[in-house]
């Protein structure tokens, strides 16, 4: 499947998971005449067979099955490396936040509440190839060594403010064009401020390196960071939901405040605050409308502070060898992270070129 053939038609291998012969076959039609090849299995252990003997691009699974349900299935497949570029839908009646952070921590790429519709259906779906694509050429790609993407090096993977300026209405247009959801969010350091009273420059800096780094280590693959100013980022997250987008950003941000942030020895308290917001119909090309209302989501009262604690959790030589082969692995996986935003903007360049583009990128300021 070539990114191509995506654009002209689906053209992919799906597998459909679920014990309803009814809603199975009513996927199987629709998927079908868009031009998908349909597999189907009855629950997780016959899921499990079929995608080790021959892998479809994408998989929709029910929650609710007998013998393994879909929760379990896609942590079966999660654990398969070799298979790591499947997407995975998991299906469910079930609604709420609590169900799809399960679900997503589970290893699901996206959560779809029954009954759907189809037009939502079709956008997860295509949303979902698209990623596909990008993580099988990821596969190919040689990593760099450890020592190549440490430190500061680290850092080059976050784009700067005037790249924000171009790339986003290049992806306002190209999901619009795709009738497919288009979502940011906004994480800053919310007492820069009082750092920058209270320390030396030196370690103020070294702070907000920290928060860069954690940042970086706890984005979803797919996701696209910009520095807008000294402590504040925005996301671009390709093909997700405002729910998606607002779970992804809390639990981005949790995991960053996890452990104190530590300068000389000393814990620092680390004020972090964040917001989401989704594209709307009516919002400007320039994605202006879409940032304010993610700020206005970040400093919203209701929205209470995450805090870092002042106490090192990492105390004994053994627990600091772990994170420290923790920081090795994150920065192998920042890399891959860092090549699939390269490809995911080589191909929204060629798509601009193939469909001329009906946006104008000259602005300077987001107000």
């Amino acid at each position: 499947m070539t990114d191509t053939d995506i654009i002209r038609g689906l053209q992919a291998r799906v597998l459909i998971v679920d014990d309803s012969y009814m809603v199975a076959e009513m996927l199987s039609t629709f998927l079908g005449r868009q031009g998908c090849e349909i597999s189907y299995a009855l629950d997780g252990v016959g899921a499990l067979a079929k995608l080790k003997e021959d892998p479809p691009d994408l998989i929709i699974a029910d929650w609710v099955m007998p013998n393994m349900d879909g929760l379990e299935l896609c942590k079966r497949l999660r654990q398969l490396p070799d298979l790591a570029w499947i997407y995975y839908i998991i299906m469910t009646a079930r609604e709420g936040n609590d169900n799809m952070e399960t679900a997503l921590e589970a290893g699901a790429d996206e959560f779809l509440s029954k009954p759907f519709q189809s037009a939502e259906l079709m956008t997860r779906v295509r949303a979902g190839l698209r990623i596909v694509e990008v993580r099988r050429q990821r596969l190919l790609q040689p990593t760099l060594s450890p020592t190549q993407i440490v430190g500061a090096d680290m850092l080059v993977a976050v784009g700067s403010r005037q790249d924000l300026v171009n790339r986003l209405p290049r992806y306002i247009a190209h999901y619009r064009s795709q009738q497919e959801p288009l979502s940011i969010f906004v994480l800053r350091l919310g007492n820069l401020a009082q750092l920058s009273r209270d320390l030396p420059p030196e370690q103020r800096q070294k702070v907000v390196d920290q928060f860069t780094l954690r940042l970086l280590q706890n984005l979803r693959q797919r996701d696209v960071l910009f520095r807008y100013d000294e402590g504040q980022f925005v996301a671009i997250l390709s093909g997700t939901t405002l729910p998606a987008a607002q779970l992804a950003v809390e639990r981005c941000g949790v995991r960053m405040v996890q452990q104190a942030f530590v300068v000389q020895d000393q814990p620092i308290e680390v004020h972090l605050q964040y917001g989401a917001a989704t594209l709307q119909p009516d919002d400007d090309n320039r994605g202006v409308n879409l940032l304010k209302r993610a700020a206005q989501a970040m400093r919203d009262p209701q929205h209470p502070n995450l805090i870092s604690p002042l106490v090192q959790v990492i105390t004994t030589p053994a627990e600091r060898e772990l994170q420290q082969k923790l920081t090795t692995l994150e920065a192998e996986n920042l890399e891959l992270r860092r090549r699939i935003g390269l490809l995911e903007e080589d191909n929204l360049a060629l798509k601009q070129r193939l469909q001329p583009a009906r946006v104008s990128s000259g602005f300077n300021e987001f107000s």
